[in-house]
């Protein structure tokens, strides 16, 4: 099994877009577990972009790819409405960034 996620945030006050790969051999367990979750859960959407909250400005938008094999699975959220399994792994991204 080949798992490749990818992470691109967007936004913020910048705007600049940046993105981090990794192999999923290089994270810890916890959010492998995570990882092999979202893989299979077909109940997994990715999440309305738009959804801010009132005058939030300057907010971050995340892109997560997961690449296992042929499969591919794309979520999209923003700062305010992740859900909490993908921000453990967003931060733990973020500090490579």
């Amino acid at each position: 099994m080949i798992v490749i996620i990818k992470i691109e945030r967007s936004g913020g006050i910048s705007g600049i877009t940046i993105s981090k790969e990794i192999d999923v051999k290089e994270l810890p367990s916890k959010l492998v577990t995570i990882i092999k979750k979202k893989v299979n859960d077909i109940e997994s959407p990715s999440l309305p972009l738009r959804s801010t909250q009132k005058g939030a400005a300057d907010y971050y938008t995340y892109r997560i790819s997961i690449q296992d094999g042929s499969n591919r699975k794309i979520i999209e959220c923003n700062q305010y409405n992740i859900q909490e399994d993908l921000e453990s792994l967003i931060q733990y991204l973020e500090k490579e960034f």
